[in-house]
């Protein structure tokens, strides 16, 4: 039996059980020497509250509260109520104790167990839902992250062809090394970027991969300062979050620009990852964006408001002729 099946069939179980033993202990004894528990008014009035129970929880609560419609659901649950001491009394009646008791006494007590027992009904059902929501709101984010993952690869994989393209079209003695770098770096994309998380040793690895194969195309056409700090405790972080600033700096950092220079840092202060990326761009050039631009940078905003909600930070400005981007990362 599956483990989600049986923790629901115990916890309607755990219910059962105290929406049995609730009237059994609340209402007071005919005989207090010897308790009625077995007396069959009493047994035949449990297992109505049980129906009441679950005509509240799966009928009454979705169909009216949930909806807005309290005043419904309210006068409802009072019919509900007034409609078991109407069979109760007969009841109550049919089956004498030894010592009589008041009937209106009964007839109040149980009014009020009735209330209890399906106001209980109403917090069990508020906490299914929000039990039934909260998981609804995990399947949601695991299926939008899936799709976000799976974007991410083959945009990385587009630019970086690029590069190949690049080197193959020169017929560069680069090529093979770089071919070499993109194996790694297709390794990486492969076997861990499924993963949940990553060890952050690996994912700097990666980066230096990607960096190294820019090199390998760009040479000294384009200066390169990196400076990348490995965590002296392990740390994880989901997978290829920090790619995305530092493809873009080698996107739009290289062509019609006077003296390129792309500055790559990377700082771990304790659970905080900072990432700093400095391109030079060309001011007086109007780039012409292509049906993919923009996918790496919105993927990545949208990954972290969904892994990092509170904890990142994510900011992006102009001054002069250099493009700064930087991302802060609180990890757990």
């Amino acid at each position: 039996m599956p483990p989600k099946k049986l923790s629901y069939m115990l916890w309607h179980l755990l219910v059962l059980i105290l929406a049995l033993g609730i009237p059994l202990v609340i209402l007071p004894a005919k005989n207090e020497m010897q308790p009625d528990y077995f007396n069959p008014a009493r047994i035949t009035f449990t297992l109505i509250q049980i129906g009441a129970f679950y005509l509240n929880v799966y009928y009454f609560f979705p169909r009216f509260l949930l909806k807005g419609q309290a005043w419904a659901y309210l006068w409802r649950i009072l019919t509900v109520c007034a409609g078991i001491l109407l069979l109760q009394v007969p009841l109550e009646l049919w089956f004498p104790g030894e010592t009589p008791r008041a009937l209106s006494n009964v007839i109040i007590i149980k009014f009020f167990a009735s209330l209890m027992i399906i106001g209980a009904g109403t917090g069990y059902a508020y906490i299914e839902k929000m039990i039934r929501d909260q998981r609804l709101q995990q399947e949601e984010l695991k299926t939008e992250l899936s799709f976000l993952r799976s974007q991410v690869s083959p945009h990385f994989m587009f630019n970086t062809l690029n590069s190949m393209v690049a080197l193959a079209r020169k017929r560069s003695d680069k090529l093979e090394p770089a071919l070499i770098e993109l194996s790694n770096l297709m390794h990486y994309m492969l076997y861990e970027s499924d993963q949940e998380k990553v060890s952050l040793s690996k994912e700097i690895t990666y980066l230096q991969s990607y960096i190294d194969l820019q090199t390998l195309r760009f040479g000294h056409q384009v200066q390169i300062v990196t400076s990348m700090q490995c965590p002296p405790e392990e740390r994880f972080i989901e997978p290829m979050l920090l790619i995305p600033l530092i493809e873009n700096a080698f996107k739009h950092g290289i062509g019609l620009i006077e003296d390129p220079e792309i500055n790559i840092t990377l700082n771990i202060d304790g659970n905080c990852v900072s990432l700093e990326v400095r391109n030079k761009y060309n001011l007086y050039t109007r780039e012409v964006k292509d049906k993919v631009a923009g996918i790496g940078l919105n993927n990545l905003v949208r990954r972290l408001k969904l892994l990092y909600p509170g904890r990142h930070e994510i900011l992006a400005e102009k001054k002069g002729h250099w493009f700064n981007a930087s991302l802060k990362i609180q990890l757990q």
